[in-house]
């Protein structure tokens, strides 16, 4: 996907001591996704190169925030394909260099890598289970080893995940995403809202789909649009209290 955890890293960082909170969903009938399943259709996919712009949104005042890249591309692992997506976020505080590697035939995350100048994160995935650590700048490294009741996607790759559903107004899925930053699985509810499209430079107007993903616990909102054509995110807004991130693709 596009980066979606930096904003977490940032919103820690800019909004000290303000509870995450999420709106509540709605109950309703919906898929159960967990990866590897094969309603998440890698044949969707295609490498992809993309460069999006970054604005941050508190209050009243709305200022950019630097830009991230995103490449999608073939690569092995252990011999075995996979996708390797390399998302780079710059940020006038700090660039964050984020690796997953993702099952070829399946989507199923394998490893991620994450560093900046304040940690490095690493993390295996085999099935329902997540092995990794962490080692910041300052401190003690902390370690994960843990089983887990699902097959959980990883949060970088969770934008990838979502593309390669057969998305089409009002699809309704809920997925299991493990995030770093809390050491955890999140819920999230994935729906398609619309159909929309999304006015370019050239005044071609591009078609999206507009997908809402509301995590069931502390974790940020996103708001996406997932290109009908090339199936990547072409568009996002991350929401904690207090604070919006904007990606846009450039």
């Amino acid at each position: 996907m596009l980066r979606l955890s930096p904003l977490v890293i940032l919103l820690a960082v800019l909004l000290p001591g303000v509870p995450p909170q999420i709106p509540g969903i709605a109950t309703a009938v919906r898929d159960t996704v967990q990866a590897g399943d094969p309603v998440v259709d890698a044949s969707r996919l295609r490498p992809f190169s993309l460069d999006r712009r970054l604005t941050l949104a508190r209050g009243d005042s709305v200022t950019p925030f630097g830009r991230q890249s995103e490449r999608l591309t073939r690569d092995t692992l252990d011999g075995r394909p996979v996708y390797l997506d390399v998302l780079t976020f710059d940020t006038p505080r700090a660039t964050t260099v984020d690796s997953s590697w993702i099952d070829a035939a399946t989507l199923r995350p394998l490893r991620m890598h994450s560093s900046n100048k304040a940690r490095v994160v690493t993390l295996e995935f085999d099935g329902r289970r997540v092995r990794g650590r962490t080692v910041p700048a300052e401190g003690n490294p902390a370690s994960v080893d843990e089983e887990l009741a699902v097959r959980p996607f990883e949060w970088n790759m969770f934008g990838l995940a979502v593309s390669a559903l057969p998305l089409r107004p009002g699809y309704r899925a809920t997925m299991p995403v493990y995030v770093d930053r809390f050491g955890s699985v999140i819920w999230y509810t994935v729906e398609v809202v619309r159909d929309t499209t999304l006015v370019r430079p050239s005044g071609f107007r591009a078609p999206m789909w507009e997908v809402l993903a509301t995590g069931d616990s502390v974790a940020p909102t996103a708001r996406l649009w997932v290109s009908q054509r090339h199936r990547f995110v072409d568009r996002a807004v991350l929401t904690e209290p207090g604070a919006s991130m904007t990606y846009a693709r450039e």
